[in-house]
């Protein structure tokens, strides 16, 4: 039996997750709801079996998970992908944590009802977070190293996001624009951008001030 997925039918927390899943060509099914559907979900909510009920949630078999990193976390443990030591482990660790400050960071913005006047400064300050991560990455391929992890994921979805409120912000930063490419060609993750089941639009909840809507900014 494939694994659930639940989530708004939007990219935000669970955007991570869902290219990493395609990415494994893990089999799953998605639970989407959509704006109108916050009475369905609130009333199943409590109803799963869910510790600490949110969303996204993901079911596999006996386990189940609210939390997008802890997620992706069991996720990339299931497939050996969390590191060998406790050296790796906490390395992995310490880029998820800097990929959600970041991914917060953006959402700050973007809920905030005086968008336009925190963009100036958010995108003033832009530059100095972006060159931390383009130093981070390096010369290497993916974030810990030659092989896609799901960090890359968390990293590449908020980047690629960040991209709709300032479009020439990866300009100065041609390592993270590689990396942004690089994860897109992927075959499966271009398989899966190409598909009918990708979700572009929108990146927020639709309370957000930004990034909601019908449609990305023209």
């Amino acid at each position: 039996m494939p694994a659930k997925l639940g989530y708004w039918k939007l990219r935000g927390l669970a955007q991570p997750v869902r290219l990493f899943l395609e990415y494994l060509g893990e089999e799953y099914e998605e639970h989407l709801y959509g704006r109108d559907d916050r009475e369905k979900w609130m009333s199943e909510k409590f109803n799963m079996g869910l510790d600490l009920p949110n969303l996204p949630y993901y079911i596999d078999d006996k386990c189940k998970l609210t939390q997008s990193v802890a997620i992706m976390r069991y996720i990339a443990d299931k497939h050996g992908m969390l590191g060998t030591t406790p050296e790796e482990r906490a390395r992995i660790s310490m880029i998820e944590g800097a990929a959600m400050d970041l991914r917060i960071g953006f959402g700050r913005v973007c809920y905030n009802p005086k968008f336009e006047e925190v963009k100036e400064e958010y995108v003033k300050e832009l530059p100095k977070t972006l060159k931390m991560w383009s130093d981070f990455l390096g010369d290497r391929h993916y974030l810990t190293g030659s092989s896609v992890s799901h960090v890359d994921f968390m990293l590449y979805e908020t980047l690629d996001s960040i991209r709709y409120l300032a479009p020439h912000c990866l300009d100065e930063f041609p390592k993270l624009k590689e990396f942004k490419s690089r994860i897109e060609a992927l075959p499966k993750i271009k398989a899966y951008m190409e598909s009918k089941r990708f979700i572009k639009w929108p990146l927020n909840g639709w309370a957000a001030s930004f990034g909601a809507g019908d449609a990305p900014p023209s």
